[in-house]
């Protein structure tokens, strides 16, 4: 049994070498690269979107002034549509 799998592994050993586990290495590391820059694509949409919903918290927290008329502007007749609708 031993002597078998010593003259299979021989076998193995002594046949040429596939081609493509010369390119393997390059291919792994593309892989690796791939994966980092999908990691930290969402790791910043995640970040963003939290940022966002802090700032849509925070806003919502202070108090909004309430709407004011002002005077008109110089020139603006009191007979002008703005005027007589009350806006």
């Amino acid at each position: 049994m031993m002597a078998d799998l010593d003259h299979w592994l021989n076998a193995i050993r002594s046949e040429p070498s596939d081609g493509r586990l010369a390119r393997m290495d390059a291919a792994v590391m593309q892989g690796l690269v791939r994966h980092r820059d999908r990691t930290t694509a969402r790791r910043s949409l995640m970040l963003a979107g939290l940022l966002a919903i802090g700032v849509g918290w925070a806003g919502s927290l202070v108090p909004g002034a309430p709407a004011q008329a002002t005077s008109p502007p110089i020139g603006m007749s009191d007979y002008a549509p703005s005027s007589l609708l009350g806006q």
